[in-house]
């Protein structure tokens, strides 16, 4: 049985309070989705880098999924994967769904066809845009998902290393001179450093080999090559500077973290605490952003908008909270095993493939 990492829990949670941060403290007002709040132009500053709490989102995934993987049939690999990330998504898009819909908020809409679509997750392959626009990194976990699972079925995830090397100089050719926007979207070639770091550091726990430091310098020096590239868009965007510094900063200083704690054993009473919070996470990222942004204004009418903007985010995590733990922990297992049990029937068929 996988050794469960509770740092990562906790990295995992901080990642997304710094985007929950970035979408209410800066993006909502620069993009015209929130009014104008009198709070401190140095916090709006230091909110406008919490986007980059995706970045370690995808190195997370890169080192777990790579992690998990390891030992699993192809089939237990999917029915993991798609319990832990399509019935929260259902759920938490449904919800967003109906408060944008209670709500009235002009700027916000969900139409029949839009959530049908978003069923999928794939909706903007149907021409239907997003719930809420925080799901387009969900479809780019769910990209890498499908890579690893080819990898169990055709029996290659051992050459994962050499497969990264490969996905690291097709990615910045992509980038750097063709822009073709299917590889963009078949192999993630935007953000393929990030998930390539985590590979790197999985690997690294079971040995320092040259190669696989060389893997994680090209990686993590592609993913500062990409964050910086993306900056000139940021900026063009929502009219506000960045620091070239301080983002390449923040993605080494974000890597070098994750190295640090992804294999400390850490004292047992901070193990319950933490995986609550890791396990928060995904339903708090999926929820916050459209739900935040219907919710604060008129409360900011009311009270302070600092303190309204507090008291959103407060029951936002609350109820990702409270979901997590009176659903997900109780439905999921039985669930996973029910699935499983359901779709066995096709494991020699995964395995033929493989042979």
């Amino acid at each position: 049985m996988e050794k469960h990492l509770f740092g990562l829990d906790g990295l995992r949670f901080l990642a997304a309070i710094a985007v929950v941060g970035f979408h209410f403290l800066f993006r909502g007002e620069a993009a015209g989705d929130l009014p104008q709040m009198p709070l401190p132009e140095m916090l709006k500053s230091a909110a406008a880098y919490g986007y980059l709490g995706v970045s370690i989102f995808f190195v997370i995934s890169g080192f777990v999924i790579l992690y998990s993987a390891e030992g699993r049939t192809p089939l237990e690999f999917f029915v993991s994967r798609f319990v832990r990330i399509y019935p929260t998504f259902i759920v938490m898009m449904t919800v967003t769904a109906l408060v944008v819909v209670v709500a009235a908020n002009p700027r916000f809409e969900v139409s029949l066809g839009q959530y049908g679509a978003n069923l999928v997750v794939f909706s903007l392959l149907l021409g239907e845009p997003f719930v809420d626009g925080a799901y387009w990194s969900i479809v780019l976990e769910l990209v890498f998902y499908g890579w690893i699972f080819l990898l169990l079925v055709i029996r290659r995830l051992d050459d994962i290393e050499t497969i990264a090397f490969g996905w690291l100089a097709l990615s910045f050719a992509n980038e750097a001179f063709f822009q073709v926007r299917l590889l963009q979207d078949a192999l993630i070639t935007e953000y393929s450093g990030f998930f390539v770091a985590g590979i790197a550091l999985q690997r690294l726990g079971k040995g320092v080999t040259p190669a696989r430091l060389l893997l994680l310098g090209l990686s993590l020096s592609y993913g500062v090559f990409t964050s910086l590239r993306a900056a000139s868009w940021f900026e063009a965007e929502y009219g506000s500077a960045l620091s070239r510094p301080v983002v390449a900063a923040a993605v080494l200083g974000g890597a070098a973290l994750f190295a640090l704690i992804a294999r400390v054993d850490l004292p047992r009473r901070f193990w319950g605490p933490l995986k609550l919070a890791g396990g928060a996470t995904y339903p708090l990222y999926l929820v916050h952003q459209h739900v935040g942004y219907v919710a604060i204004p008129p409360l900011a009418a009311l009270i302070h908008p600092g303190v309204a903007i507090l008291l959103v985010a407060a029951g936002i995590l609350a109820f990702a909270f409270a979901y997590h733990v009176l659903v997900e922990r109780s439905a999921m297992p039985a669930l996973r095993a029910r699935l499983y049990r359901l779709l066995q029937p096709l494991a020699p068929a995964l395995d033929r493939r493989a042979s």
